[in-house]
């Protein structure tokens, strides 16, 4: 072995003893309770920008108490920061292998990545700590309001079955006393209906000997109600007859009437002959008393007037 390669090991061997003694502190710390990893290096001026632990949502506390909403935004807060750290963790990993002292980069890197981790990890349950004990309150004031209603359901369904036993109770003691009711209105009602059974025999005796006696007042009016029949049906003959006599006649009366009319109205429309000295009238022409007309209806005598009487003596 050469004197550089003895130089070069000797140089290897102290930057692994260094990286040794800052992991053995930064365990050291994050065992005393430390989570975040104090800056060894400042930011490098020709590489990616280095992530520091401490600059990873610094201002945010996971002990303070939050409201529901603020621990929403802190679980996308911390999503957010977990892709930013993973992004810039890579670059600086690619950019390790760039350097002369590789492996102590990486392990920078890899050493700076669990203190990133551990603090967006406190966080996250922090919030997810908030939002159970949230849910939790929620659960519990919906558990005691179901407790109160059932509570008032139970009231209400009690006080329902006490009313339903009052309404029983009475129902009961209303059909007791209709049953007593009934018993001592036994005897009169028995006496009641024996009365109405006499009564309706009674009836049926007095209606069977009516029955009976129509039958015996048939049988014997039977001999007469021939005769009977005979002289109704005489008795609607002679009716029928005397009603066509009267058609007749009222049928011959119309008949004379439209003649007399008719003539009546001829010698309206014919004109007056002129009369010789000495004629007689038509008028002063006599009528034989109880002359009969056409159809056998006697027409009465028409007396002619004074003056044609004088002139025709």
């Amino acid at each position: 072995m050469t004197v550089a390669e003895r130089g070069w090991l000797r140089a290897g061997f102290a930057i692994a003893l260094a990286m040794a003694c800052a992991s053995g502190t930064a365990v050291r710390a994050q065992g005393d309770g430390q989570t975040e990893l104090p800056s060894r290096e400042a930011p490098s001026r020709d590489g990616p920008p280095r992530l520091e632990p401490l600059r990873v949502l610094g201002s945010v506390d996971p002990d303070r108490a939050m409201s529901p909403d603020e621990a929403r935004a802190l679980q996308e807060s911390v999503r957010l920061a977990r892709e930013d750290a993973a992004d810039a963790l890579g670059r600086e990993r690619a950019y390790c292998y760039r350097k002369f002292f590789v492996n102590a980069c990486l392990s920078d890197v890899a050493e700076r990545e669990r203190f990133v981790r551990a603090r967006l990890d406190r966080l996250e349950v922090a919030a997810n700590r908030t939002l159970r004990e949230h849910t939790a309150l929620e659960l519990n004031e919906r558990a005691a309001a179901d407790l109160a209603r059932r509570a008032t359901d139970a009231s209400d369904e009690a006080a329902r079955r006490d009313e339903n036993r009052r309404a029983y109770e009475a129902r009961q003691v209303a059909a007791q006393a209709e049953q007593a009711q009934r018993e001592a209105q036994a005897p009169e009602l028995a006496r009641q209906a024996e009365a109405n059974r006499a009564e309706r025999a009674r009836r049926e005796a007095e209606n069977a000997a009516r029955r009976r006696e129509a039958e015996v007042r048939a049988q014997q009016d039977a001999p007469n109600a021939a005769a009977r029949a005979r002289e109704l049906e005489a008795r609607r003959l002679e009716r029928e007859a005397g009603d066509a006599r009267e058609l007749e006649r009222r049928e011959a009366r119309r008949d004379e009437r439209a003649r007399s009319d008719e003539a009546a109205r001829r010698r309206a429309e014919t004109p007056a002959a002129p009369r010789r000295p000495g004629a007689k009238s038509p008028a002063a022409v006599p009528q034989v008393s109880g002359q009969t007309g056409s159809g056998g209806v006697s027409v009465p005598a028409v007396p002619a007037p004074s003056g044609a009487a004088g002139g025709a003596r």
